[in-house]
């Protein structure tokens, strides 16, 4: 569900695996797709795919009877997307959060429950040369599920050996938050700034911009350990030390999502990013005024009638 370049190489992976996929998303990437098949290229393969489903909407007719919902729409979408769903949704039914940010296992968790809710990270880079075309660039590290009360299921277990097997190389983690905490580090702090500098992610160790980076990175820290979120680092320091060595470099030539979505003058996630150290900030009395900046910055970059201006 959203079948942008995310979802559909994730279909389109399983699809070619011999499993029975829908793709929900818009009719221009979807009707190439439905009339000559799905392309894949780049670091998972080449792959040519015919034998799946590919549709704008949800039919009004479907049958609750959906073994897993893979949803990755952007995070602003989530709750109209939980909506539209709900026919398909049926008692063994889960649906896997593959978005960015924090806050989406939440909201599917209102429509679904927790037990049928699961959470995911995906450090890839995918992109769409032309519609009905997906070409996987980049990772930094394998995809993670997890359920929400952390325990490692016979269910997980089943899903990520699906994964892996359909060539997707894939982890079932028992701290899916920490995971997803940690990709919302990731994010907040490279892809708002490659938007508004316009580079990638490599460009962003230049002291001037890394600096920024350090700030906002700060008072994500100071907003986590106030809200009581278990990080994987001890200290903001080493988390950048991490970003730094670890994360940026085999993902130095990738261009944001969030770039592209303003570019072609779309909303961007930054509220479920940034502006979510914004909002934790406040409710604790901690200043963010870099956190703040930024998301300011995204959406007057956002806003149509300065769309021209940002090219």
């Amino acid at each position: 569900m959203g079948a942008g370049a995310l979802g559909t190489a994730f279909g389109g992976m399983l699809a070619d695996a011999g499993h029975d996929v829908t793709l929900i998303g818009r009719e221009k990437h979807i009707k190439p797709i439905r009339e000559h098949g799905l392309r894949i290229t780049g670091i998972w393969g080449s792959h040519v795919i015919k034998n799946m489903g590919a549709m704008p909407e949800l039919n009004a007719n479907c049958e609750p009877d959906a073994d897993v919902v893979l949803l990755t729409t952007k995070s602003f979408d989530t709750e109209n997307a939980m909506q539209e769903l709900q026919p398909l949704i049926g008692d063994n039914s889960v649906v896997i959060s593959l978005q960015n940010g924090i806050g989406n296992e939440e909201i599917i968790a209102r429509y679904v429950g927790e037990a049928r809710t699961m959470g995911g990270t995906v450090i890839t880079g995918f992109e769409m040369p032309k519609p009905g075309e997906v070409e996987i660039t980049v990772s930094a590290a394998t995809t993670k599920i997890g359920e929400l009360n952390n325990e490692i299921t016979p269910r997980l277990r089943k899903i990520v050996a699906i994964f892996n097997d359909a060539g997707m190389p894939s982890d079932a983690v028992d701290n899916i938050q920490m995971h997803i905490w940690a990709k919302a580090l990731y994010s907040a702090a490279l892809n708002p700034l490659s938007a508004i500098f316009r580079v990638e992610y490599g460009k962003l160790t230049d002291p001037h911009s890394f600096a920024v980076i350090e700030a906002l990175i700060h008072e994500a820290f100071e907003v986590a350990k106030a809200e009581g979120v278990e990080l994987f680092w001890n200290s903001a320091e080493e988390y950048l030390d991490y970003l730094r060595r670890e994360q940026i470099p085999p993902t130095e030539k990738h261009h944001s999502s969030m770039l592209n979505d303003i570019r072609r003058g779309k909303k961007t996630e930054i509220d479920f990013l940034n502006g979510v150290f914004v909002d934790l900030g406040k409710r604790h009395n901690i200043p963010t005024p870099v956190n703040e900046t930024i998301v300011r910055e995204i959406k007057f970059l956002e806003s149509s009638k300065n769309h021209e201006i940002s090219q």
